[in-house]
């Protein structure tokens, strides 16, 4: 109430905003997928709209890309109606076709040759137990040092990731986080156990490392396989598993086919779109031409599910690294061979510097000179 008795109540500068009557001004015709997969290969607002996008959030699943390029594209550039993008009719392996579409557009000029460098690239990828694509946006770079640019990583904290990612690739993607403490307590991975845990859980809001329900064991993600390929293959040369279809690295072993006569190895989503492209139930080994059925593929998994999967091997020949001078922490065999078996310390001969201990009650005695002699 003001001074004369009228009422001033609160009100909208704008009045009353209605996005029925907004909406109502926008065209309702439904586009074809077509024409979304047609302004998919030229770059535009939507493509910049998506990386800005990424800059936020640097690992997506496919369809959601696909969805806001769509809702972008429509809404923003045509004119449509907002409900439209969701009457589109589309189907999986169009959908997938759209999500290459976008990738390969925003990392080239127009699909057609090499952009001026970019900070960045896209990658599609699997988590390779279930079949749900990721798109992630990643640095150029060609070793680890990417990832501690971009998660600003101390040189403890890299230490102790790349001990983590080592493990992972030499178990099933997985280590359980009692592990991970132990880790701490040796160099180079020394830290306090609160800031590991402040630690790990950066690398979860990263999307680096996942994180199960009941927080016990950390599983490793399409981000950090895509960022840090290069050094993983530089650094497990002969024991690093690659899928025979799509030539990326294998991390988890459980959800994979292998060939019963050579042994071949392939990531179960991929065995799986072979078999939808193929509109058969068999897929032929790239090896040696053994055919495989998708029943036989399930019934390996169940079993390995069940059973485990044997390590990789601890010590293998590994060609040096871009972080070779990373002092490595023992891996779960090292530390059961050397509680079974400790051998006597030896003392080298670059280590030779011996401190003399004073001697008892003569601590402050003086030692004659030679000439005084």
């Amino acid at each position: 109430m003001s001074d004369d008795g009228s009422d001033t109540s609160f009100e909208e500068p704008h009045g009353d905003f209605d996005y029925t009557l907004l909406f109502e001004k926008f065209n309702k015709e439904v586009p074809k997928m077509e024409e979304v997969m047609k302004a998919a290969k030229k770059f535009g607002a939507s493509h910049r709209h998506l990386i800005n996008k990424f800059i936020l959030e640097p690992s997506m699943s496919a369809k959601k890309m696909n969805l806001m390029f769509a809702k972008h594209l429509t809404t923003a550039i045509w004119k449509r109606h907002p409900d439209t993008v969701m009457q589109i009719q589309t189907n999986r392996e169009e959908a997938r076709q759209l999500s290459k579409l976008i990738v390969k557009t925003m990392n080239d000029d127009e699909g057609k040759g090499p952009k001026p460098f970019r900070p960045w690239r896209f990658v599609i990828s699997t988590d390779e137990k279930s079949p749900t694509e990721f798109v992630t946006m990643t640095g150029c770079g060609r070793n680890s040092s990417v990832i501690s640019e971009a998660s600003d990583l101390t040189k403890v904290e890299r230490a102790l990731l790349l001990v983590i990612l080592e493990e992972m690739i030499s178990s099933d993607g997985t280590v359980q986080m009692d592990w991970v403490h132990s880790q701490i307590r040796h160099e180079p991975c020394k830290m306090p156990g609160p800031k590991c845990d402040i630690f790990m859980a950066k690398m979860m809001r990263q999307r680096y490392f996942l994180m199960t329900d009941e927080n016990e064991v950390a599983e490793i993600t399409p981000r950090i396989l895509v960022e840090l390929e290069p050094w993983l293959r530089a650094k497990f040369t002969g024991d690093l598993k690659t899928c025979e279809l799509c030539r990326k690295i294998i991390s988890r072993s459980v959800y994979t086919a292998e060939c019963q006569k050579c042994h071949a190895l392939c990531h179960f989503n991929c065995f799986k779109n072979a078999t939808i492209i193929s509109h058969q139930d068999n897929v032929e080994c790239q090896k040696c031409n053994q055919n495989l059925s998708l029943n036989e593929v399930l019934k390996q998994i169940d079993t390995k599910k069940a059973t485990g999967v044997p390590r990789s091997r601890d010590t293998v020949a590994r060609s040096p690294s871009p972080d070779s001078d990373v002092p490595k922490a023992p891996s779960r065999t090292q530390r059961a061979k050397s509680k079974s078996k400790t051998p006597a310390p030896v003392d080298s001969d670059d280590d030779m510097t011996i401190t003399p201990r004073p001697t008892r009650g003569k601590r402050n005695q003086r030692v004659p000179d030679s000439d005084s002699e």
